[in-house]
C-alpha cells in the first residue's frame, strides 16, 4: 500500500545491491515493490545483482568500497541473506551520509566503519503471513522506500548500539569478488596495502603494476582498482581461470626478497 505521509519533495534514490543475479523475477519484484510502496515513488538504480552469493562477509567489503561513489542521502537496499526467514533481524544503518537497509548479518557493517556518527536501527519482526524466503521484497523494500521518502527510519524501527560485524577489521586479505573478466577483487584497500610487495596466490608471486598495459599480455599482476581495492588480474586474460582462485581465497603478502607478512584474518575470526 502506498503511503505519502510527511514525505520530502524529492525522494532519495534507492540503489539495489543483491546476489539475486538477473535470472528469474526477483530483481523485477524489488523494482515493483519500491514503485508501489510510497507516492511519489523513488528513483531505483541497479548497483549490482551479482554480489558474492551467500557470502555476506565478502559482499560487505565490496559494498563498503562502492558506497563513496553514491550520492549523499542515497538509500542502499542490500540483500545477501542466506539466513532469510530465521530470527536474524533487519537493520538500518546511517553512515557516510547514506542509508543502508538489509539483514543484520554483517553485510552492512564494513560500510559503517568509514563514517563517524553512525546511527543504527533494528527493524520490527517480519509481519505474519509473508513468505519466509523473500524479505528483500516483503520487508526491506518497504523500509527502503520509506527512508527514501522521509529521510528517516520507518515507524517501529528501534535505535540500537550493536550489530553483526561491528568489530570486523576494515581490511581483509582475501578475494571477495570475481568480475565478468575474471579479475579478482580483494577486501584489502590499496591505501593500506604493503608497499613494494608481491601478492602470493595460486602458487604464483605477483608483482604490482599501475594498469594492464604496464605488463605483457598473459601476465598476472596486482593493482589498485577504481574502487580503491587491491585487485588481481591478467592482462588480456582471466585471473580466476589462471590462478584457480575464487571469493574467500586468502591473499598473502611478501616484500620482495623477504619472508611472508601476516595477513588480516577472516572477519569474525
Amino acid at each position: 500500500m502506498r503511503t505519502g505521509v510527511n514525505q520530502r519533495a524529492h525522494p532519495g534514490a534507492v540503489f539495489l545491491y543483491t546476489d539475486y543475479t538477473r535470472l528469474g523475477p526477483y530483481v523485477g519484484h524489488l523494482h515493483a515493490r519500491l514503485l508501489q510502496a510510497v507516492d511519489p515513488a523513488p528513483t531505483v538504480i541497479d548497483l549490482m545483482h551479482d554480489a558474492p552469493a551467500f557470502r555476506a562477509d565478502c559482499a560487505a567489503y565490496l559494498l563498503a568500497a562502492n558506497l563513496p561513489y553514491l550520492p549523499a542521502d542515497a538509500v542502499v537496499l542490500a540483500v545477501v541473506d542466506p539466513g532469510v526467514g530465521t530470527e536474524r533481524p533487519g537493520l538500518i544503518l546511517r553512515a557516510q551520509e547514506r542509508w543502508l537497509i538489509g539483514p543484520d548479518n554483517g553485510l552492512l557493517a564494513v560500510a559503517a566503519q568509514d563514517g563517524a556518527d553512525v546511527e543504527a536501527y533494528r527493524l520490527p519482526p517480519a509481519p505474519p503471513g509473508i513468505p519466509a524466503t523473500f524479505h528483500g521484497r516483503d520487508v526491506f523494500a518497504d523500509a527502503a522506500a520509506q527512508v527514501a521518502a522521509t529521510g528517516r527510519p520507518p515507524s517501529g524501527a528501534e535505535r540500537v548500539d550493536h550489530w553483526v560485524g561491528q568489530k570486523w577489521l576494515r581490511d581483509w586479505d582475501a578475494l571477495i569478488y570475481t568480475d565478468g573478466f575474471g579479475n579478482l577483487i580483494s577486501g584489502r584497500r590499496g591505501a593500506s596495502a604493503p608497499s613494494h610487495a608481491d601478492v602470493l596466490i595460486g602458487g604464483e608471486a605477483l608483482g604490482q603494476a599501475e594498469k594492464f598495459a604496464d605488463v605483457p599480455e598473459g601476465t598476472a599482476f596486482w593493482y589498485v582498482n577504481a574502487l580503491g581495492l587491491v585487485e588481481v588480474a591478467v592482462n588480456s586474460g582471466s585471473a580466476a581461470a589462471r590462478l584457480g582462485a575464487a571469493p574467500g581465497t586468502p591473499l598473502r603478502w611478501r616484500p620482495r626478497g623477504e619472508p611472508l607478512l601476516q595477513s588480516a584474518p577472516r572477519p569474525g575470526s
